[in-house]
């Protein structure tokens, strides 16, 4: 098998795949695009990606892009490990935990966040009434998900890919919180989610898949 990763360093879609194939066993060889050298711009990247972003995989010369896509994808390639496990109804709600991180604790809680603090025009204060509300649906969703912990993980006693895509947003409030006080995302973390995260990131690779720049 030649399986070659195009990874973006702080890219949560991108930190899914990596976090994936090192559960998974896959062997890959790592290419790391540079954002401020505009690699995923170059001819040769978009040669392979039209969509020119990262992740992408290339597994024995086929291209595939979309983390989730490339989620199912892996899990399909290695059936000894899987990443969507169980009967149809535990890997539907595996699916379902997926969306559900998406499209609220993620769309509707982490991502207006970070818009107000890191995209606004430098000078402009941010939206502290948006700020807030986002706040509390993020404070909401991490409760629901605290819930729907079945054992040490969403799903049981193993990772599956629906911790992978939730792991790097709650990482990302955690850093959020730590480098921008006006967010008041320190310590919003429940216990539950707090544990959880606590063990993925004990998980024997997670340091490798680490954003370097994040560790100063």
């Amino acid at each position: 098998m030649s399986l070659v990763f195009h990874h973006g360093h702080g890219s949560p879609y991108s930190w899914r795949v990596w976090l994936a194939l090192e559960h998974l066993g896959i062997p890959y060889e790592l290419k790391v695009m540079s954002f401020s050298d505009k690699d995923q711009l170059k001819p040769e990247f978009v040669a392979l990606n039209p969509r020119h972003q990262v992740p992408t995989i290339v597994h024995d010369g086929y291209a595939l892009w979309e983390s989730l896509a490339i989620l199912e994808y892996l899990d399909e390639i290695v059936p000894a490990r899987r990443l969507y496990p169980g009967t149809a109804q535990e890997r539907a709600r595996i699916r379902r935990l997926i969306r559900e991180d998406e499209e609220h604790l993620d769309g509707k809680g982490l991502t207006p966040i970070y818009d107000e603090l890191y995209k606004r025009p430098e000078g402009e204060a941010p939206d502290e009434a948006r700020l807030e509300a986002a706040r509390r649906k993020l404070a909401e969703e991490m409760e629901y998900f605290g819930r729907e912990l079945r054992g040490p993980f969403l799903a049981g006693g193993e990772p599956t890919a629906a911790d992978f895509v939730m792991y790097p947003d709650i990482a990302y409030v955690k850093r959020i919180g730590a480098k921008k006080p006006a967010s008041k995302l320190e310590g919003i973390l429940p216990p539950a989610i707090a544990q959880w995260a606590a063990r993925i990131e004990a998980l024997p690779f997670f340091g490798k898949t680490f954003p370097p720049h994040w560790r100063s």
